[in-house]
C-alpha cells in the first residue's frame, strides 16, 4: 500500500554542524545549493508517481530538520511524536507536533525517558509492522507504541552504529519482499526477517555505503540513493518494480538517503 502523501521538509538549514553519528564529520559541510537541487528532483519524482506531498517549515538551528521521518510515526488520524536521543534534534518533534495539531491529528507523547525516533525506526509493509531498537529507540518504545496504535510490532535490534535506524538497513518493497545490510542485525533478528518475508534481497558492501535500504515504495516504484548496485537493482526488477535512482550524496553527508527525507503517511 503506497503512502497516499509524503511529508518532507527543505534543505534551508541543512549542514553538518555537529556529530551524532558515523556518517557525520563537521568538516564536510553541505553544498547548499546541490542539495536544495537533490531535495527538489526527489519531491518532483514522487509527485511524478502520484504522491502528495507537503512540507514542514524549516526552522533556524534544527540542520536535521530535513530528515522529516524521524520527527514521528502517522497512520490514520494519529502522530506519535518522536523522542529523540541527541539533544539538537529535540526541538524538531515539537515543530512537528505543531504541523500534525494544525492538521487535527491526536498527537501521542511517550514518556520523556523512553527513546523512540519515529520513522527512522517503525517501518511498515501492507500488514507487518516492525520497530527497530538498540541504536537510537528503546525497546521499551515498543509496549507504548502498540498501546497507542493497536497493532503489534515485531522488534528488529540494530547492532552496527553505522546503520543506527532501522530504515538504514531495512528497506521492505512489499508484504513478502525486502532488501536487507544483514550485518546491521542480531541473529535473532534476523531469523525474525526471514522468517517474515518470502524474498529477502541481501545489500552488498556498495549498497551499504549509499544506504541503498533507505528507500520508499510508491506503486510499482521504488526510489533508492543514486550509487546503488546493478545487481541489487536487478534483483528488485525480477519482482517487476521500476527502479528509480536519486543522486542523495549531500544527504548521506548527514547520515541519510530518500527514506530519511520522508515521513510517509498511511
Amino acid at each position: 500500500m503506497p503512502a497516499k502523501q509524503i511529508i518532507m521538509c527543505p534543505p534551508e538549514y541543512y549542514d553538518i554542524e555537529y556529530s551524532i553519528n558515523p556518517w557525520m564529520d563537521t568538516n564536510n559541510k553541505v553544498k547548499k545549493k546541490e542539495a536544495q537541487k537533490q531535495y527538489n528532483n526527489l519531491k518532483e519524482a514522487f509527485r511524478k508517481a502520484g504522491a502528495e506531498i507537503n512540507e514542514l517549515t524549516p526552522v533556524k538551528n534544527l540542520p536535521d530538520m530535513v530528515f522529516a521521518c524521524n520527527a514521528g510515526y502517522a497512520e490514520s488520524d494519529i502522530f506519535v511524536k518522536a523522542n529523540f536521543k541527541a539533544q539538537q534534534r529535540k526541538r524538531e518533534a515539537e515543530a512537528a507536533e505543531k504541523y500534525f495539531k494544525q492538521k487535527n491529528y491526536r498527537v501521542f507523547s511517550l514518556p520523556e525517558n523512553i527513546i523512540f525516533e519515529g520513522e527512522g525506526d517503525i517501518i511498515r509493509t501492507q500488514s507487518k509492522y516492525f520497530l527497530g531498537w538498540g541504536q537510537r529507540s528503546d525497546l521499551m518504545a515498543k509496549d507504548y507504541i502498540e498501546d497507542i496504535t493497536g497493532k503489534e510490532f515485531i522488534p528488529l535490534e540494530l547492532i552496527d552504529p553505522y546503520f543506527y535506524h532501522l530504515d538504514t538497513c531495512f528497506g521492505p518493497i512489499n508484504d513478502e519482499l525486502v532488501v536487507i545490510n544483514e550485518k546491521a542485525f542480531s541473529e535473532d533478528s534476523l531469523t525474525k526477517i526471514y522468517d517474515r518475508f518470502q524474498h529477502v534481497i541481501s545489500a552488498n558492501e556498495t549498497d551499504n555505503s549509499v544506504l541503498a535500504c533507505n528507500l520508499v515504495v510508491l506503486g510499482k516504484n521504488v526510489f533508492i540513493g543514486k550509487g546503488t548496485s546493478e545487481e541489487l537493482k536487478n534483483e528488485i526488477r525480477k519482482f517487476s518494480y521500476n527502479v528509480i535512482e536519486n543522486d542523495m550524496s549531500e544527504f548521506l553527508k548527514g547520515g541519510g538517503s530518500v527514506k530519511c527525507l520522508s515521513l510517509e503517511i498511511f
